[in-house]
């Protein structure tokens, strides 16, 4: 009996090579100019007819080629770049498979000139699938030129799939614009047969956004500028009015690398997201940095993936990077009241009128944390405080503050001293004495007194000693429900309510792995729920979830629990947290009567962080009277 298995023949073995590296005349190109960087080019100039399919002319100042290396250079797995599994590891270049001239030649007419710097003559190559190679001197200008003529003329059924040529051309554009916006410092000069469509000289990456992306850009780009640990992230965000519909003006570089992820596009979009309208995506082009070691770029045939140690330290980076250059270019507009908090987020308390030094404690106005380490046992001690209050930044105190003062916690949960501390800048955790401390600190009147109203049912509107409050109310029902979840998972302590009749739900195998894995913390949250095959059966469920919604609000929890997962880089518990208060909260449209946007007001500010949502969303404008009377030419 004759053997079924064989070696396929090298022509073979390359068109399939080819079908995972060369899918279009764009890729063919994304090869070859990756190649000329990494020869170290200072100028590369592309020249396309028919979309490429016709013709790809490839020009490059580089180092060039030897006799003995463009003999090799079109055989597979041929590379200058990686010699050793070590190298693997440590990759800065963007090409090291050795598979791209090979594929290339496989399905097209293919032609390299190169000469060397030092060499007086160079060589030309000629290669046909099928063909010998036929390599012969030739007078050329250092560097290195390819051209590729009639690409797939042997392939006719990967010729057929091949889109209009307007639209491979598209393609083509922005893969030269992503190495024009990758390598500032080098010239491209970019043609669509005689058509130029773009000659650009070096210069920084904001020149050269501007060149690119016209003039009008270069007021609507905002610098960023983050450096951590073990990455650095850089680069500019466009305003608001730079967003797109598409994902079209999206540009991420890893190590001088073109990527693309979802995750770190979601990153950006965070910061963005109150910012921009439905459906709208931000202008970015963001360079990260990061040890090579840390991350794989062999997990996608052309590259566009990668795959980090850690994913989650990349994210964090590139989430707070982006939220800090809004926020300089003041874009995020911090909430506050009498004083901006986010910049002034330290308080002096004075025990007694008499106080000395060392009876002055530094609280944060954000989390009532003590900062003063001496005088946490005095402030336990006294059950009210003389509110002389003096705000100031951390920033501009005397070195003996910094000295002195040393944070006790991190967490956003009080107890012992930090509740004490709490209490005596915004009041008792009782209902109703927090009402009274916090009206005295943040409006005109009592809560339970001032008139509220709702604009469109969405925004609650109060009257501040300063101004107006506008409160998102679906935001802060989110803030509210989240920080009560968090709570009452950590503390083990459940909320909920028994059904007079049970509800049973019908899971899909994914919604029962998920509720398998999440059953603990949902009964902590307030649900009562047993599993019989793919049958659950709901006996109670948390307060703030109403009647007649227990099955919509599993599944949607659950839902947006495995969206979160994948999206948001937090624990499991934080992410259920979050599900929960996103699809309990009150909805946008959701009519309030005065006394329920009374109750939400209080409860907002019992909250540790009463400023934004769980997603970094505003909860929280002010509008000082200040700007009215501006607004209205008054002076006073």
């Amino acid at each position: 009996m004759n053997n079924r298995i064989h070696i396929l023949p090298e022509y073979i073995a390359n068109q399939i090579a080819a079908g995972e590296v060369v899918q279009r005349p764009e890729s063919v190109i994304k090869e070859l100019v990756e190649n000329s960087l990494d020869a170290g080019a200072e100028q590369v100039s592309v020249v396309v007819r028919g979309a490429g399919k016709q013709l790809i002319h490839i020009l490059d100042n580089g180092s060039g080629m030897s006799r003995g290396d463009l003999a090799l250079a079109t055989k597979r797995h041929a590379t200058s770049k990686i010699q050793t599994v070590q190298d693997l590891e440590h990759i800065m270049t963007l090409g090291f498979r050795g598979e791209a001239l090979a594929s290339i030649g496989a399905v097209a007419h293919l032609e390299i000139r190169t000469r060397r710097e030092d060499d007086e003559i160079g060589w030309k190559l000629t290669a046909e699938p099928l063909k010998d190679d036929v390599i012969e001197p030739f007078k050329s200008e250092k560097g290195t030129q390819i051209f590729v003529r009639n690409l797939f003329f042997n392939v006719p059924a990967r010729k057929k799939f091949l889109r209009s040529d307007l639209t491979e051309f598209r393609h083509i554009s922005e893969t030269m614009l992503k190495f024009a916006l990758s390598r500032p410092h080098i010239r491209f000069t970019f043609y669509d047969a005689d058509s130029l469509i773009f000659d650009v000289k070096p210069s920084d990456l904001e020149q050269r956004i501007i060149a690119l992306m016209g003039e009008r850009s270069a007021s609507q780009i905002i610098p960023v500028d983050f450096t951590a640990p073990l990455v650095k992230v850089s680069g500019f965000v466009g305003q608001p009015s730079m967003a797109k519909h598409s994902r079209s003006g999206q540009y991420f570089f890893l190590n001088g690398r073109a990527i693309t992820s979802r995750a770190l596009t979601h990153a950006v979009f965070f910061p963005f997201e109150h910012l921009l309208d439905k459906n709208s995506h931000p202008f970015f082009v963001l360079n990260i940095e990061i040890d090579p070691e840390k991350v794989d770029v062999n997990v996608h045939p052309q590259k566009h993936e990668v795959k980090f140690d850690d994913e989650r330290m990349v994210y964090n980076a590139i989430h707070q990077a982006v939220s800090e250059a809004l926020q300089r270019s003041n874009l995020v507009r911090e909430a506050h009241f009498r004083e901006q908090i986010a910049h002034s987020p330290f308080e002096k308390v004075q025990l007694n009128p008499s106080s000395t030094p060392n009876d002055i404690l530094l609280v944060n106005r954000l989390t009532g944390e003590i900062v003063n380490t001496t005088s946490q046992k005095r402030i336990a001690s006294h059950s009210s405080v003389n509110n002389q209050q003096s705000y100031s930044s951390p920033q501009s105190k005397s070195s003996n503050y910094s000295q002195e003062y040393t944070p006790q916690s991190q967490k956003q949960t009080f107890g012992g001293a930090q509740q004490t501390a709490f209490e005596a800048l915004f009041g008792s955790a009782n209902e109703t004495q927090t009402s009274q401390n916090t009206n005295n600190q943040l409006f005109e009147e009592p809560i339970n007194q001032m008139t509220v109203w709702q604009l469109h049912n969405k925004y609650v509107f109060v009257q501040t000693d300063k101004g107006v409050m506008v409160i998102d109310q679906h935001n802060a029902h989110e803030r509210i429900l989240y920080e009560r979840a968090l709570k009452a998972m950590n503390e083990q302590f459940a909320n909920g309510q028994k059904l007079l009749f049970p509800v049973k739900i019908e899971l899909t195998s994914s919604e029962k792995a998920l509720f398998d894995e999440l059953s603990a913390d949902l009964e902590r949250l307030g649900f009562d729920i047993s599993l019989e095959g793919g049958i659950a059966e709901v006996r109670g469920v948390p307060l703030d979830v109403h009647a007649g919604n227990e099955e919509s609000a599993l599944k949607e929890i659950l839902a947006q629990f495995e969206e979160y997962q994948q999206i948001r880089h937090s624990d499991s518990r934080d992410n259920l947290a979050a599900s929960f208060g996103c699809k309990a909260a009150i909805k946008t449209g959701q009519r309030l009567s005065e006394p329920e946007m009374r109750r939400l007001i209080e409860d907002l500010f019992a909250t540790s962080t009463p400023y934004v949502c769980p997603h970094g969303r505003p909860v929280v404008i002010d509008f000082p009277l200040g700007e009215f009377d501006k607004r209205f030419g008054r002076t006073s």
